[in-house]
């Protein structure tokens, strides 16, 4: 990996390469995080917080539930 980013470095390219090369790695760590919160969010939807801030109509879940059900 280390050879394959000094050929990188040491290539010759042009503006409009340059900015697709860097356009495709923004892509790559945009598209890893994306992932990664996605797969966060996925094991985490089935745990409900019982004690602590978010338990009670003060920690928002519960109030922000509420206040949408008198809206609707």
């Amino acid at each position: 990996m280390k050879n394959d980013v000094e050929k990188l470095l040491q290539k010759q390219m042009d503006r409009k390469d340059f900015i697709k090369h860097v356009a495709i790695g923004f892509a790559a760590l945009a598209g890893v995080s994306a992932i990664a919160k996605t797969l966060s969010t996925m094991t985490n939807s089935g745990k409900t917080q019982s004690t602590g801030y978010g338990s009670s109509v003060y920690g928002g879940r519960k109030a922000a539930a509420n206040q949408n059900q008198k809206q609707s």
